[in-house]
């Protein structure tokens, strides 16, 4: 364009002194000016062409950097996520130690409680073997205590009868002594009469 103004600039200082006879033709003015001209004007298309290659490749660097812009966006969001499960990370490792320990007390006291059961079950089986010899035992009291009754009721009868058996060796033997008085009019003792009624009977 500073070319092309600085060409016109001289065309018209030509067509100025175009009066002056000792000018050299026009022609021989203007032909290295086109020449110079041309030669501006494809240096300009050039120009434009790169311009619009610059200009292209602007663009590209500009959706380059939209894109790189993008991709740092979700980078730093995704870096970000990270730390947020790296701290995540970091609490659930310490429920987990948590719960490892909470693991290990449960199962101290499960195996304390097995032993607790185990020591149950083997009282329960003593009590069991205790109720069992407990029961016999008490059948067996209960025997011999019935069989202590029936004997008390043996004993009771059998004392009923020996003492009507004595109230009738009495009356017996007052009868008979009554009947052996001696010479005196005493009663022979009762000892004597029933030896001397051994005697008689064999």
């Amino acid at each position: 364009m500073a070319a092309q103004f600085a060409a016109e600039a001289t065309l018209r200082r030509v067509h100025a002194a175009q009066k002056d006879d000792d000018m050299p033709p026009i022609e021989a003015i203007l032909a290295p000016l086109e020449a110079e001209l041309k030669l501006a004007r494809q240096e300009i298309t050039k120009l434009q062409d790169d311009n619009k290659a610059l200009d292209r490749l602007t663009k590209s660097k500009e959706a380059a950097l939209l894109d790189a812009e993008r991709t740092v966006q979700s980078a730093l969001a995704k870096a970000s996520m990270v730390d947020d499960l790296q701290n995540k990370n970091q609490e659930l490792m310490k429920q987990i130690e948590i719960c490892q320990e909470e693991n290990k007390i449960l199962d101290r006291m499960h195996r304390l409680k097995v032993a607790e059961v185990e020591k149950l079950t083997q009282t329960v089986r003593e009590l069991e073997e205790a109720v069992l010899a407990g029961g016999a035992a008490a059948n067996a009291v209960r025997d011999y205590q019935r069989k202590v009754q029936e004997m008390n009721e043996e004993r009771k009868t059998l004392d009923r009868e020996l003492a009507r058996a004595k109230v009738t060796a009495n009356r017996v033997a007052t009868v008979v002594a009554n009947e052996w008085k001696d010479a005196n009019d005493k009663v022979m003792p009762v000892k004597q009469w029933l030896e001397e009624r051994k005697f008689l009977q064999v």
